[in-house]
This record gives C-alpha cells, sequence and structure tokens, in this order.
C-alpha cells in the first residue's frame, strides 16, 4: 500500500493492509477497508491468525519470517514451499531454506505438484525482504542514540562447592 489507505491492488486487495474483503469479514471486521484504522486492525488479527497456524516447533526469527510470508501470498502456498523444500531435502522449517522454494510455485513444473496450485511466489520474498529491512532499520535508529552497552563475557569455569 506504501502507506496510501485508498490503495487497490491488481487481484482486488485494499487499504493499508492490503486485505481481501472475505479476509476482514473472517477477522470480524465489518467497515469499509479504506478506513485506516479499520485495515490496520484488521491486518493485525489476520497475522495473529495467520502465526497461530505456524507450527510451533519452527523458532523465531523464521516463525515470524514464514507467517508474514503467509500473510502476503497464503497460507496453503507457504505449506507447498515447505512441503517442496522437504521433499528436496531443505529443511521446511528454516525461512532461509523456504524461501528458495517459494518462487517455484510460479512455475508450472513445480506448482503442478502442489495442493494450492499457481502463485506469484517472488512477491511473498520481496515482502519479507522488506519487513525485514525496515525491521533493521528501525533497530538502528532506536538504537544509534543510546550508550554502547559493556557486556561481561560469562564465566565457564564451574566455581568450587563450599
Amino acid at each position: 500500500s506504501h502507506w496510501n489507505p485508498e490503495a487497490v491492488s491488481p487481484t482486488g486487495v485494499r487499504g493499508l493492509m492490503m486485505l481481501t474483503q472475505a479476509t476482514m469479514r473472517q477477522v470480524g471486521i465489518n467497515k469499509d477497508r479504506h478506513d485506516a484504522q479499520a485495515s490496520i486492525e484488521g491486518g493485525s488479527r489476520y497475522i495473529a491468525s495467520v502465526r497461530k497456524r505456524i507450527p510451533e516447533r519452527i523458532q523465531e526469527p523464521d516463525r515470524t519470517w514464514m507467517a508474514l510470508a503467509a500473510y502476503n501470498v497464503g497460507y496453503g502456498h507457504l505449506e507447498d514451499a515447505r512441503i517442496l523444500a522437504e521433499n528436496d531435502g531443505a529443511d521446511p522449517d528454516k525461512w532461509i531454506d523456504v524461501k528458495k522454494y517459494l518462487p517455484l510455485l510460479s512455475q508450472k513444473k513445480w506448482y503442478q505438484q502442489t495442493r494450492h496450485g499457481y502463485a506469484r511466489g517472488r512477491e511473498p520474498v520481496r515482502y519479507v525482504e522488506n519487513v525485514r529491512s525496515y525491521y533493521d532499520i528501525l533497530v538502528w535508529i532506536t538504537e544509534k542514540d543510546q550508550p554502547p552497552v559493556r557486556r561481561t563475557p560469562a564465566l565457564t569455569v564451574d566455581a568450587p562447592a563450599l
């Protein structure tokens, strides 16, 4: 949306959080998707519901990156990419591996092997990388004016029992 509450994509998603009308209804928001507050609330409810579907064994930060990819492309397509990764010997629980398989969902050779079929798989990879870049910028801005933290290395020697 590029922060435009009136945004409309070629696929019909709308508003700040780029949601479908069905998704807005699914998360219990019955307002216009162009209403910025409703869109943000809908998007936050939707990402929370998607994140809950990610298997608990997937650790952070991979869990968040996969939830963001699923938010963008759909949970079923994320699962298709995870299955392709696993079938190819890659780790379906690691974003660094799964992101290599998402773009394959736009190639007939690969999407014919999946349950959910064709997807514009490069888009969720680009989306997650953009979010990660924004996050890194926010961390840098937040921490740049903070005094350096002096860390004392942890001792690895066991103290004698008294």
